[in-house]
């Protein structure tokens, strides 16, 4: 996880899961929420998502969140990468603290 331009603590409790609450959130199983930026670069998709306390609103079925090129759920496997639900693996470029708000970069890598 070197490729963190920012300067901040380096976070190592990742979350184990991050669920799609609605559109705009998704949920860890501590119930934080993480607000997702999606960002292409060079036909790389990546997914800066923000630890943020908001006001949630009602949850949201998959069919209600309708088509996204993020997942529906992340899950963590041991060697450090996300699998999401479509079964694709994202890998962790950082996850860092800065002022007490949290921030990790997801990056979705290739087929093999």
């Amino acid at each position: 996880m070197a490729e963190c331009p920012l300067r901040g603590e380096e976070v190592t409790d990742h979350p184990d899961r991050l669920w799609a609450w609605d559109k705009f959130v998704y949920l860890d199983e501590k119930q934080r929420a993480w607000l997702p930026l999606t960002i292409e670069i060079e036909d790389r998709l990546r997914v800066l998502l923000r630890q943020e306390d908001i006001l949630l609103g009602n949850p949201m079925t998959p069919s209600q969140i309708g088509p996204s090129l993020l997942p529906i759920l992340w899950q963590l496997y041991p060697d450090g990468r996300y699998r999401s639900s479509d079964s694709s693996f994202w890998r962790l470029v950082y996850h860092i603290k800065i002022d007490g708000v949290e921030d990790m970069l997801l990056e979705l890598l290739p087929d093999d």
